[in-house]
């Protein structure tokens, strides 16, 4: 019986595919989580609910984490119950705020997944639902920086996309909803419609 050589490349099992190596073995492939892409695939109400839910707290957490990037903090929930209840307190405020900016970010997901996402000409790999989430975060931000924070935060003060209250501000603006957005599409990530075609067939 002659001994295994360490240093011999392994024999492919059936159907498990090696890791490329290097830089390649860091970037997701399209097989990658394939039941919970066959799961969003068919559930995409549900699928775009929870991935709300992760994309908004995700997103909150690193607004409010902003000035360890030099950036100004945007806590959407104080901005929200300030303006929801103005005269109430700074508890009963955040309290409102924080359940109008999650239920808002739950519902523009659903809205991603439903009305936005199928009329994006980008195939539904990985990358490409990324590419879907980052686009829709970016129109989500220039909503914010162009009417909802000038007529709501700062009325006649902010300038165009809120550029008068500092470019940081702005990029601040635009970087959370990219974050939003990255992590939008990263869990809600169906599978391409010839797969889910044919895994009906």
């Amino acid at each position: 019986m002659t001994a295994a050589n360490p240093d011999a490349p392994a024999t492919p099992v059936a159907g498990i595919s090696r890791p490329a190596s290097g830089l390649l073995a860091r970037i997701p492939a399209d097989d990658t989580l394939p039941r919970w892409r066959a799961w969003v695939t068919a559930h995409p109400v549900a699928g775009s609910l929870l991935a709300g839910v992760v994309a908004t707290q995700l997103a909150t957490v690193f607004g409010i984490w902003f000035t360890g990037f030099g950036l100004p903090q945007l806590n959407w929930p104080v901005a929200n119950g300030e303006l929801i209840i103005p005269k109430a307190s700074a508890g009963a405020q955040y309290f409102a705020g924080e359940l109008s900016h999650f239920t808002d970010g739950i519902v523009f997901a659903l809205l991603f997944a439903l009305l936005f996402h199928g009329f994006v000409p980008v195939r539904n790999t990985i990358g490409g639902n990324i590419i879907k989430g980052l686009a829709y975060g970016t129109v989500l931000a220039l909503i914010s920086a162009a009417w909802w924070v000038p007529t709501l935060l700062a009325p006649h003060h902010a300038g165009f996309l809120s550029t008068s209250l500092g470019w940081k501000l702005t990029f601040g603006i635009f970087l959370w909803h990219w974050i939003y957005g990255y992590f939008l599409g990263t869990v809600y990530c169906p599978n391409p419609r010839d797969a889910a075609v044919a895994a009906d067939g």
